[in-house]
Order: structure tokens, then sequence, then C-alpha cells
């Protein structure tokens, strides 16, 4: 397993370099770039004053010689720093990564909590009430935009609660109770999406292993249909489940830019889209960027837990 591991992180070398190469190029191919922003309409057809502006800002070297210094500073964990405030971009990371780890857990935990009993409960009861009901909701809950429920979410806690203050987010250093019932909402809304494929999924994989023949064993040496559904269904039906969690971890970081920017929450989605808007490239990239690393760390960590899911399975 240590060697899988060790091989398996030496394997993301490539990969981040990768995206390092397309987060660049696509970022700064945009049109315009921070100095139309800084300069305004006033004194667009000054040419020297923008030429010398970018020349300050190293933007008048070729891409790739920028690229090169750009990676050669992110080795050494200096991801430059913000051209509009100044500040260097791992601080505001930093600064702002806890807020997307806890929204990211909250939706991880209703799509675990709710969506694999929804499906193991869709599956059990087959062709029931039970699970026509249980099929239907997630088929509307999949086909609903979450910047629309968000939106509607927004829209009817404030007219309808208005003490709950849905916009205003508390840092869980100040109040832990009132910063996890602020980002359960988003949470939800974030969640939506994934957890109804999960039912969707757990119920298609539980049905297959109950039909297998270590099930139809199982209750024929008498075990009870409990023991019989955590133990030898579940556990056996996860593995395709848990690949795809690891996979929609990716939808749920792409999810971010329009839940924070509804709700108003200082995460790493509403960085990056203000950093879109003012044309700030330097923070733009290192936000793509470590979300780019934490979407290939959970990966790895997901082909490790198909050992213990699966004793079957040998590194």
């Amino acid at each position: 397993m240590l060697r899988y591991i060790l091989f398996r992180l030496l394997g993301l070398v490539p990969v981040l370099f990768g995206i390092s190469a397309l987060v660049f190029a696509a970022i700064w191919v945009i049109p315009g770039d921070i100095v139309d922003v800084m300069m305004g309409d006033e004194v667009a057809q000054s040419e020297k004053a923008m030429a010398r502006l970018r020349q300050q800002l190293n933007l008048d070297e070729p891409i790739w010689m920028r690229y090169l210094i750009w990676v050669g500073n992110a080795l050494r964990g200096d991801l430059g720093v913000s051209m509009i405030s100044g500040e260097p971009v791992v601080d505001q990371i930093l600064d702002r990564a806890p807020v997307n780890l806890q929204l990211v857990l909250i939706a991880m935990a209703f799509v675990i909590v709710i969506g694999i009993p929804l499906g193991a409960l869709a599956a059990y009861r087959q062709f029931t009430w039970v699970d026509n009901v249980i099929r239907v909701g997630a088929i509307f809950g999949y086909v609903i935009p979450n910047f629309w429920l968000a939106t509607i979410a927004v829209l009817i806690v404030s007219l309808y609660f208005p003490r709950a203050s849905i916009l205003d987010y508390v840092p869980f250093s100040e109040d832990p109770i009132a910063n996890i019932k602020g980002l359960l909402i988003p949470g939800f809304v974030l969640a939506l999406t994934t957890l109804t494929y999960i039912v969707r999924l757990t119920r298609s994989t539980v049905l297959d292993a109950l039909r297998q023949d270590y099930v139809r064993t199982a209750r024929a040496k008498g075990l009870g249909e409990r023991v019989v559904l955590t133990t030898h269904v579940l556990k056996n039906s996860l593995i395709p489940v848990v690949t795809v969690l690891g996979i929609q971890v990716g939808v749920l970081i792409g999810g971010l830019v329009l839940t924070e920017e509804v709700f108003m929450l200082p995460g790493l989605g509403r960085m990056i889209l203000l950093s879109i808007e003012s044309r700030d490239f330097m923070v733009l990239a290192g936000g793509v960027l470590f979300l780019a690393v934490v979407f290939v760390v959970v990966n790895l960590v997901i082909d490790i837990l198909y050992a213990f899911l699966d004793p079957r399975i040998t590194y």
C-alpha cells in the first residue's frame, strides 16, 4: 500500500504540471488585462502609460516566460501577489479555504447521510410506492439548477424567516453553532445534484448486489435481513458509489462559485469570480490551481479506500 501511494504521488507531478499549463494558458488568453481595468476610460488613449504599467507588472513578457517564472515560484510555495491588493495569493487562499472546506464537508455529509440510505431503501423496496417516490424525487432534484434553488432559498428565508440572517456569514472561530447553521442551506443546495445522482446509483448497485449468490447464501444461513443488507450488500455495493463520490467532488468544487456568490460567502469560489471581473490573473491562477490539487488528492484518497471496502483489491 505504501509503495502504491508513493507511486501515485509521483504520478501526480506530470498531472499537476499539465493542469498548471492549461490553467495558465486559459487565463492569459482572456481578452484584456488588469491594466485595462486599472487605467479606465479616461486614459485609455495613453498607450505609453499603459505600456509602462504593463512593463512594471511583467505583462510585456512572452506567455511562456511568465509561465516558467510562475511555476518556478509556485514550486517554492509562492503563487505571487494580487495585482489589486498587493496581498500574497497564498495568504488569500489560506484565509478563504476554511469556508470551502466546511461547505464541501457539509455537502458531502448530506450526500452520504441522505443519498446512500435513500438509494438502499429504494432498492430494498423495489417497485413499491416508497421506491417510486424516491425515484421521482431524485429526478426532480437532479434537473433543478443549483443557482435557481439557491436564489429561491434566499428569497424564502429572507421573507418568512428574517431572523435567520441567511446572507450574514459568521466565522467558526466567533460562533461555531451560528457558523454551521448558516452553512446548512448553502451546503444542501450545493449537494442536491450530487445527492440525487448518488441515490440513483446506490439503488442500482444495491439491486445488483441483492441478486448475487453470496446474498442468497447469507440468507440461507439464517442471517437477519439487517445483517445481510448492512454487512454483505451495502459494503460490496459502495465501491462504485465511492468512485463516483470522488469524481463528484469536482462537481461540488465547480458549484462553489455560484453558491458562494448567491449566499455571499467569503470563500475561494467568490474570490475566483471577483478575480475574473477585475482581471487579477495571479489570484485566479493560484485559486484554480489550488482547487485542482485538492481534487487530485481527493481522488487519491478514494483509490486507497477501495482496499478497505473490498479486501480482494490489492495494490
